[in-house]
């Protein structure tokens, strides 16, 4: 199989629904000459108004791109008032352009992306970059300029920080001790020592999205989720997904939830329990899901105790932005795509999920990097956010069709590994957290509302997608939201009746865990094999 250069995939394929939405804004100059009339003439207004620094920019005060106090110069006013004029009437004139849902969905993205690219921060008038020229006498410039043609002659935009090397997972990242207890063709099990005389009887297998490296929860001994549920008494068990290559082309849900399966009955025989817990996250939090179903549909969920499921998007029927990125000729396109080469290379994973927040993922990194001349900063999180996985064909085909067909939301329509799934059967107890501010997994669609049987706890905590889940005890400004739901709840509804509780969530999640994992009783150290070796394993070094 033939690949496509590396980040062109996903670029590639939104070039189709974009063309059609550009078709249809032509389309509607000719329907609607009038409505494109009015709002030029009402940006031509506010475009004067800002010449003579009389337009409002009260709304970027707290932007910490416009932070800088050279912007109250009056060119530099000048120019953030022009930005903010043809900004202003553009979500109104959207709105009432007369065209398909879709389209208007696809042209929002791309005015979100114009907004962002011709950000004043990011043009050579930026006070930051006029104080740094002057003080190095251009140096940051010719700095910049070689980090440029370094960046694409390896093709690499915006490449890791040359300090990067010094986060590697086993060394300063992904230091819980433990060993690996099962190697197979798609993961490694590991299990976890004991830092406390005695455990829950009932272990907890951790399931992490097969995007990117599992020690996000394992990341710093400081920010570590796994060394937290250790602490409270937890026996942890973690699966260390494989980076999957074009022979593991057919790698899709069913193998996933398979290997979920193997590795859930790895950790019964191991532990002598009878009963374990799980927990998902993120596209984990669906395997998670998928595998109770199954197990719901055989007749042999009892070997579970309870369920829990971190910034999971359960319910793919409100629009979110990777939604709007993945229209029907884009999906159509990439499908094609990720069959010709048996994956989804992790360039144009990372690209997605850079496109989807343009000002913090690409455009500050690129002001820093290339006209401040700066090195990008190093940290765990970075190297971690970096260290993306190719995904399997067959299993983008199936995220694909739970982000279109929504088949959670039709009980029995989603067949895996030859069981019907019915999530509503589920009798078992669980425990689910969104974040506020989430651009990948808004929290609405992280509610569980009705779409789970059981006792459903639900958690609503600050922070995004990373930040949420990076919450140790003694995090600053940390809190949460938090009640049960049920199957007719809206957002609306759950948040009205939630109470707030400063601090982390992580103690609140594990109280909730340890009841529903059995009694304490001696902590068992794992069976060490050398011919597997610690922890961290080596499928998270696999290239």
């Amino acid at each position: 199989m033939r690949a496509r250069p590396h980040g062109q995939a996903v670029a590639g394929s939104l070039n189709a629904d974009l063309s059609r939405s550009l078709l249809a804004l032509w389309r509607s100059t000719l329907s609607q000459p009038g409505h494109h009339q009015r709002y030029l003439c009402r940006v031509t207004r506010l475009s004067l108004l800002a010449l003579q620094r009389k337009l409002d920019c009260s709304a970027l005060a707290d932007d910490p791109r416009f932070q800088h106090p050279g912007w109250q110069r009056p060119l530099q006013q000048r120019l953030l008032q022009l930005w903010q004029a043809w900004q202003q009437p553009l979500q109104q004139w959207l709105n009432e352009l007369d065209i398909g849902e879709p389209e208007r969905a696809n042209l929002r993205w791309l005015l979100d992306q114009l907004s962002a690219a011709s950000s004043p921060s990011n043009s050579l008038l930026n006070p930051q970059i006029i104080a740094a020229t002057r003080q190095s006498r251009g140096a940051n410039l010719r700095r910049g300029a070689r980090h440029l043609l370094i960046d694409q002659l390896t093709q690499r935009p915006l490449a890791m920080p040359e300090a990067d090397n010094q986060y590697r997972a086993g060394h300063e990242l992904a230091l819980s001790q433990g060993e690996v207890v099962l190697r197979q063709p798609s993961f490694e099990l590991i299990h976890y020592a004991p830092v406390t005389k005695q455990q829950y009887s009932k272990p907890l297998l951790i399931i992490p999205p097969p995007i990117n490296r599992y020690y996000l929860l394992d990341l710093t001994p400081a920010t570590s989720l796994v060394q937290h549920a250790l602490q409270q008494g937890m026996a942890v068990y973690l699966i260390s997904w494989r980076n999957p290559n074009p022979s593991h082309c057919n790698w899709g849900l069913s193998h996933y939830v398979r290997a979920c399966r193997e590795a859930l009955m790895q950790v019964l025989a191991r532990s002598g329990s009878t009963q374990a817990s799980l927990l998902g996250v993120c596209s984990g939090g669906i395997l998670a899901s998928l595998l109770a179903g199954w197990l719901q549909a055989r007749g042999r969920a009892a070997c579970l105790s309870a369920l829990s499921l971190l910034i999971t998007p359960l319910d793919a029927r409100l629009q979110t932005d990777l939604q709007r990125l993945a229209g029907s000729a884009t999906q159509q396109r990439l499908r094609r795509q990720v069959w010709r080469q048996g994956y989804l290379d992790e360039r144009s994973l990372g690209s997605l999920f850079t496109w989807m927040k343009p000002e913090q993922l690409l455009w500050q990194p690129a002001v820093q990097r290339y006209a401040l001349g700066e090195a990008l900063p190093s940290s765990p999180v970075h190297t971690w956010s970096h260290d993306n996985t190719r995904l399997p064909a067959q299993l983008v085909e199936d995220l694909l069709d739970l982000l279109t067909r929504d088949p959670l939301s039709r009980p029995g329509s989603l067949q895996i590994d030859g069981a019907h799934i019915d999530l509503t059967r589920l009798s078992l107890p669980s425990w689910h957290l969104a974040a506020e501010r989430d651009h990948i997994v808004p929290w609405h669609n992280a509610l569980p509302a009705g779409r789970l049987g059981g006792d459903c706890q639900f958690t609503l905590c600050r922070g995004g997608h990373v930040q949420g889940l990076l919450c140790p005890p003694g995090q600053a400004r940390a809190g949460y939201q938090s009640a049960p739901t049920d199957a007719q709840d809206t957002p609306e509804s759950w948040a009205s009746r939630s109470s707030l509780t400063e601090g982390s969530w992580w103690p609140a999640w594990t109280d909730w865990l340890a009841r529903h994992s059995g009694d304490l009783q001696p902590a068992v150290h794992p069976l060490a094999d050398p011919a597997l070796g610690p922890a961290p394993g080596h499928y998270v070094h696999q290239l």
